[in-house]
């Protein structure tokens, strides 16, 4: 593959995001994405006070930020209806969302669409499309990118798709999420909805039905089918690791420093064709 940058998010780097710009930098990668954290903590990186300590290290570093996961839309639902429990905390991180995106040049904004915010009925999907065209509207006038990361197949992504009917509306490809959840070929699910991805993938891998249980390529997913796919459709772009090296089951299997740079190793040799493993 040509023209990609490697890099992985802050939430699986060791430390689970603290000192990720550094600890990314000092691993060679290109890019991080960052998380926007939890209501609980008021969103810290929406703060004018944490975004500055955020640039001075990107200064210093030199790692892009490439993505802002509003990761709390695994515990709140996205798909929150007026009047109960979670619809104003819904509302106030997505209104925090573009400005905090903008304040680090991020030019995208990720989307978990899983636990809490998993769409199971119709109503669910209408009030998910409601809240993706008020994100994409704010962020379209900033030229930033909204992406939908979520296990969903072709039939019901594509409905959500034109639901939400914005230019700069994606799929946020991973690949272990679809074959843990549902038992889903990942090739197959890169057959049928490469079109609407956007330019950044997770990657991690695991093993008998673990998240994140096996370094790339060690697990069940077919890892190396998925890189040789995006290979022969040109995928360009990002690729970003999120395999958990500091939390179980990888912890149990070795230093996570020593992990982490494994797994830069093996996607760095999937990227140009070589799919050997590296030997303990």
């Amino acid at each position: 593959m040509k023209n990609i940058k490697l890099g992985s998010t802050d939430w699986g780097l060791p430390g689970a995001g603290l000192y990720a710009t550094r600890i990314a930098a000092q691993a060679g990668l290109d890019a991080i994405s960052l998380k926007i954290g939890l209501h609980d903590n008021d969103y810290p990186i929406t703060r004018k006070e944490m975004q500055r300590i955020y640039l001075d290290e990107q200064q210093k570093y030199g790692v892009e930020y490439c993505a802002l996961a509003l990761n709390d839309f695994d515990f709140i639902p996205m798909h929150a209806r007026k009047g109960s429990e979670f619809y104003d905390t819904v509302w106030d991180m997505l209104s925090r969302a573009v400005p905090t995106a903008k304040a680090l040049g991020i030019p995208m904004l990720q989307v978990p669409g899983f636990v809490a915010s998993e769409m199971k009925i119709e109503e669910d999907m209408e009030y998910t499309a409601k809240a993706f065209r008020y994100l994409c509207d704010a962020a379209g006038e900033q030229g930033i990118s909204v992406a939908s990361e979520n296990d969903m197949d072709r039939e019901h992504f594509v409905k959500l798709y034109q639901m939400v009917d914005r230019d700069n509306f994606y799929l946020y490809y991973d690949s272990q999420n679809y074959f843990l959840n549902h038992g889903y070929d990942q090739v197959q699910v890169l057959e049928e909805l490469y079109p609407y991805m956007c330019n950044q993938i997770h990657v991690k891998d695991g093993k008998d039905g673990t998240l994140s249980g096996a370094l790339l390529g060690s697990g069940d997913t077919g890892f190396f089918e998925t890189m040789k796919w995006l290979d022969a459709h040109d995928f360009q772009g990002y690729i970003l690791l999120e395999n958990y090296y500091d939390q179980y089951p990888l912890n149990t299997m070795g230093d996570p420093y020593e992990l982490l740079t494994k797994d830069i190793e093996i996607l760095r040799k999937a990227i140009v064709g070589d799919n050997s493993k590296i030997m303990e």
